[in-house]
């Protein structure tokens, strides 16, 4: 024998390039290419598709650790603000304003048609 391989059992992250010790978080195997990847977790995994190709969900070695995977929902309520504040003194504030812009649009009104009848 001319050259000795050297075997090692150590397995890469595809994406990171960590060694992974124990059990990968997916391994994606491609058995026409003889070809074989692991990541080693989500972060890694989650952007595995740019890595090897859009549709490598069927070459998924470890599919049993998948079983129960659901996305993350982050739902939040939203509370009304203004029950914080007297909702009753804003209801009367705005009401106030409202009459106090169409008293001075009204008087705007007013001096603009005395001042062309003027001319």
């Amino acid at each position: 024998m001319d050259k000795d391989i050297v075997v090692t059992d150590e397995i890469k992250c595809i994406c990171c390039e960590s060694i992974i010790k124990g059990k990968p978080w997916i391994t994606v195997s491609f058995k026409e290419d003889d070809y074989t990847v692991h990541a080693c977790r989500y972060l890694c995994a989650k952007d595995l598709r740019y890595k090897v190709g859009p549709e490598y969900w069927k070459n998924v070695v470890n599919k049993e650790d998948f079983d129960h995977i659901r996305p993350v929902l982050n739902y939040r309520t939203k509370k009304d603000i203004t029950t914080n504040f007297g909702i009753d003194e804003l209801r009367d504030e705005i009401k106030r304003e409202e009459i106090r812009v169409s008293l001075f649009e009204s008087e705007y009104n007013y001096d603009s048609n005395t001042s062309e009848e003027d001319d």
